[in-house]
């Protein structure tokens, strides 16, 4: 039989063991940054290049389709998802999610699509200007609102203004990440999580719910996640119902949907989603913890193939970031008894010194992070806390 033969679109290339394990050939298109020497050897075919250029995209892709027939495309990274839905249609082979993708890549369509169905309401603004964002803060009562780029990611350029005075900053802050227009949102309170799902042929199943840890306010940086996220059952009802409302509405076909929202006084409310994995490892967590390989199962959706075996292989795990920011790194230390402590699955660590931190902007700031498992939710927190903990930096302010 011939091999299955599958075209990735970008990645960080933790998607080459699934297909390994599944005995499928693959090539792959990706950025100068992301190269990797396991990448280029094992392809097929490969091609570095910027994926946000569709023509080029498509232009290879048709090239090495007609010399060597893809099966598939997919992708699982933020700016690869709409390249690769095209390529699929473009080519007429399996991984097109053209619509799902532009429904959620886009956060005003995403908002206007929620509001058009009377769920999960937010009240928000697409403000070409300043003065826009004032009115819509005025009508709020003072606030306070979210900034975000409508098409962003990585929590890049997303800030929190809890008054006129710090909007006219942080539309500055958030003006740095777009040259477009900001979509302004009333700021939700209540704890963040982000589910995980994973559909087949239209059919959604939720694989994890991860609870999060961010920066403080005014910013959403990610610096640490836990699962499965402690809530009671009909909190867990109401999210789950919501997200399968939610990928029924955008028309999701096959693959991964992370999804992000806030559990209010008023019931869950979505932030955002992407029809992608969740990054910072939440895919490795929810695997480790549900046995569901989010990443292997689209692969083998998407090429008719029998669904992997789902073996979990922990009762919860939980992940911390190293996020210094604003200082100079004068020594690293421990990084040895870290690794060795209890419930340690990795540790991967770029701190070094002499190293000089800015502002911690966006979650591709942070310096690496610590991964462990443990009986529940408390277990594994402690843990990754604990290693976290145990690597003594020693910093300068700048």
């Amino acid at each position: 039989m011939t091999q299955k033969h599958v075209l990735l679109v970008g990645g960080p290339g933790s998607e080459l063991d699934k297909l390994d394990r599944l005995g499928v050939r693959f090539s792959m298109m990706q950025i100068p940054e992301r190269v990797a020497a396991r990448q280029y050897t094992s392809a097929a075919h490969y091609a570095v290049l910027d994926y946000r250029d569709l023509d080029e995209v498509l232009a290879v892709a048709r090239a090495w389709h007609c010399v060597d027939p893809f099966d598939a495309v997919a992708s699982f990274t933020e700016y690869g998802l709409y390249p690769a839905s095209r390529v699929a249609r473009e080519l007429g082979i399996a991984g097109d999610n053209l619509t799902a993708v532009e429904l959620t890549r886009d956060k005003v369509r995403t908002r206007e699509l929620l509001d058009r169905h009377g769920l999960s309401p937010v009240r928000h603004r697409l403000c070409a200007g300043l003065e826009d964002a004032r009115a819509f803060l005025r009508e709020l009562g003072g606030g306070p609102v979210v900034l975000k780029p409508r098409d962003g990611g990585l929590s890049e350029g997303v800030y929190l203004a809890a008054s006129e005075e710090e909007l006219t900053e942080r539309w500055e802050w958030s003006r740095r990440a777009t040259d477009g227009p900001l979509l302004v949102e009333e700021f939700l309170t209540g704890p963040e999580f982000s589910v995980e799902s994973v559909s087949v042929g239209g059919r959604h199943e939720i694989a994890a719910i991860t609870e999060k840890v961010t920066t403080e306010l005014p910013r959403f940086v990610e610096t640490g996640h836990q699962v499965p996220a402690r809530l009671d059952e009909a909190s867990r009802t109401a999210v789950e119902e919501l997200v399968r409302r939610f990928l029924t509405l955008i028309e999701q076909r096959d693959g991964p949907v992370h999804t992000e929202l806030r559990l209010t006084a008023a019931g869950p409310r979505l932030i955002e989603a992407q029809t992608r994995v969740g990054g910072d490892q939440i895919w490795e967590l929810c695997e480790l913890v549900s046995g569901v390989d989010l990443m292997a199962e689209t692969f083998s959706a998407l090429l008719g193939l029998p669904r992997p075996p789902r073996t979990p292989v922990a009762g919860a795990a939980a992940i911390r970031f190293f996020s210094y920011e604003n200082v100079r790194i004068l020594g690293v230390d421990g990084l040895d008894e870290a690794r060795t402590a209890p419930g340690v699955l990795r540790l991967r660590c770029t701190l070094e010194p002499g190293q000089e931190l800015g502002a911690l902007t966006s979650s591709t700031a942070r310096q690496g992070y610590v991964l462990c498992t443990g009986a529940d939710t408390a277990g594994a927190m402690a843990a990754a806390e604990r290693a976290h903990d145990l690597v003594k930096v020693v910093t300068q302010p700048l």
